[in-house]
């Protein structure tokens, strides 16, 4: 669940930065750019609410309680909010770098696909890092 998110968003984003990429400068081809913007958005998160989220609350299954009321705060309230803060302090960085958004659209795809990477990387690793500590979990129960 947790890496079906990341490889359905570069599979989603493929065809709109590709779009975006070929150029917007005719109605029609703006037009194509922004539905399959539109697609990708929906269908991100979709993905992001009905896999990526449950599993990972899973994720806090073998923690103690103090260790899953902790770990919840740092990464509900900082992670999220430094994510949205980053996230708009590189989009606005790239607009003040290549004048605007639609000019900066390869280094966005990059940074893009590079943070896909990264969260695939990282959800992989907390499912090797979930299976130890449940079964630590499990052996210290026998």
């Amino acid at each position: 669940g947790a890496l079906a998110t990341p490889a359905v968003m570069a599979c989603l984003a493929l065809p709109y930065f590709s779009s975006i990429l070929m150029g917007v400068d005719q109605p029609k081809a703006l037009h194509i750019a922004v539905a399959l913007g539109t697609m990708q958005t929906l269908l991100s998160k979709t993905a992001k609410y009905a896999l990526f989220d449950p599993t990972t609350q899973m994720a806090y299954i073998p923690l103690d309680d103090e260790s899953k009321v902790k770990g919840k705060a740092a990464i509900e309230v900082l992670g999220s909010r430094i994510g949205k803060s980053g996230g708009s302090l590189i989009q606005q960085g790239l607009v003040m770098i290549f004048g605007d958004i639609i000019s900066a659209a390869p280094a966005l795809t990059v940074i893009y696909y590079c943070v896909l990477v990264w969260w695939a990387y990282s959800a992989h690793r907390l499912g090797i890092l979930f299976s130890a500590k449940t079964d630590e979990t499990k052996s210290h129960k026998r």
